[in-house]
């Protein structure tokens, strides 16, 4: 299965790539910030490379939005 995580590099996104890859699934986090090769660069805003890790995906896991560890 193919499954995209934009937002995925945080805490909660590094457990489900693991857990993801660990059952032989291909995982792709789109980042604000990619550490390596695996992860993509997006903004959530402007159309870009990141958009061609969407096509034929199974399964879109959305992480990106506000932290749950801020101020209201």
């Amino acid at each position: 299965m193919r499954i995209v995580v934009p937002g995925g590099s945080g805490q909660i996104g590094r457990c489900l790539r693991r857990h993801f890859e660990a059952a032989g699934h291909e995982v792709i986090v789109l980042s604000r910030t990619p550490k390596d090769k695996s992860e993509i660069e997006w903004d959530g805003r402007t159309i870009g490379d990141w958009i061609a890790a969407l096509d034929n995906a199974d399964v879109v896991i959305n992480l990106a939005g506000r932290s749950v560890n801020c101020r209201y």
